[in-house]
């Protein structure tokens, strides 16, 4: 028997800790939901009691005064003055300010509100290897996946985008851009309003997602530059027409089976010189990978999406996706100990 290194924390006390995980996301979750976080944060460095929270949230005192209590346990909250709680370092950023790419926010509600559905069907689809892909959750799923990613869009937008070698030029001058799997929408608007020149045509095969991109592209500043496409399985349909294609957690999400048809279909559309930008995850090749702390993530969302189809791919996966698509790959780059940037260039 091959043995692997063992972790120097206790087993014991790393059930429990797994234990203590989930309430916690649970606690989050509920935080989120009431106002709880938003409250105390608004309170600033004075904090709050949680007789205040109670009375200001019509909420019962006993539950909310556990709440703050629990919280101060978990290392979300601190201690404040005269009785009051404030919350900790960084948890405006991860737990209530919904413009920021770190808030997590919108992930902990959807792992709540839907993962935990998933997993409940887990034993019995180990059992027919049944699915229930991510098109078959409905409107508030999709819209619970456009909000987890939200904070991210401007990042990738402005910052990443204008980051690669030779693009900036071209979204200054006003290139036409792709967003493969837009989801509801927000990315490709980000895109638009950043580049005030750039056309921009999301694609999806998600109705639930494509109906609320149409709806929130309406009411936008950008609906003369920015349109959406419902596609199945005839394929995108565009040809040596995009300066740029984005895939923004869309990959791993493709299944499998197609994903080399979609991917040489993306390339397809593509001019000679097109960029293709991805942001995805990366699943470790080997089994050291699977305790190297950059494919957290990965590994997670693996488990996580088993029911959906989802196959997140390897490095090598990827570059053979690339090679069999006539796409060279120019940058791979890690992002926040979370994601994989990809750049290949159409040849």
């Amino acid at each position: 028997m091959i043995m692997t290194e063992t972790p120097a924390i206790d087993p014991t006390d790393l059930m429990w800790e797994y234990l203590k995980g989930f309430h916690a996301v649970h606690h989050m979750a509920i935080g989120n939901e009431l106002g709880l976080f938003a409250k105390i944060n608004e309170a600033g460095e004075g904090g709050r009691t949680p007789a205040s929270l109670a009375a200001d949230l019509d909420l019962h005192g006993l539950y909310v005064d556990v709440w703050c209590k629990t919280g101060y346990h978990y290392g979300l909250l601190e201690e404040g003055e005269a009785g009051c709680f404030v919350l900790a370092e960084m948890m405006d950023k991860l737990l209530v300010n919904a413009g920021d790419p770190r808030n997590l926010a919108p992930l902990i509600s959807s792992t709540v509100n839907y993962g935990s559905d998933d997993l409940r069907t887990y034993a019995e689809n180990f059992r027919t290897g049944g699915t229930h892909r991510f098109q078959e959750h409905g409107d508030d799923f999709s819209r619970h996946v456009g909000d987890s990613t939200a904070g991210f869009h401007t990042v990738v937008a402005r910052r990443m985008l204008g980051g690669i070698p030779g693009l900036k030029g071209k979204l200054e001058a006003g290139a036409k851009v792709l967003d493969v799997g837009c989801g509801i929408g927000g990315l490709m608007m980000k895109v638009a309003q950043a580049w005030p020149n750039c056309e921009c045509v999301g694609v999806d095969i998600d109705p639930h997602g494509v109906q609320q991109a149409r709806a929130k592209v309406a009411a936008s500043d950008v609906a003369d530059r920015v349109t959406v496409e419902a596609v199945g399985s005839d394929g995108i349909g565009h040809d040596g027409e995009f300066d740029l294609a984005i895939m923004f957690e869309v990959l791993h999400e493709i299944d499998d089976g197609i994903r080399p048809d979609v991917i040489k279909d993306v390339a397809k559309s593509l001019k000679t010189g097109g960029v293709m930008f991805i942001l995805d995850e990366t699943y470790p090749s080997d089994l050291s990978g699977l305790r190297d702390p950059s494919y957290n993530f990965a590994v997670q969302t693996q488990f996580n999406e088993l029911i959906w189809g989802n196959v997140v791919p390897t490095i090598e996966m990827q570059r053979e996706l690339f090679a069999g698509a006539g796409l060279k790959e120019v940058a791979r780059e890690p992002i926040g100990g979370i994601f994989t940037m990809l750049v290949a260039v159409k040849e």
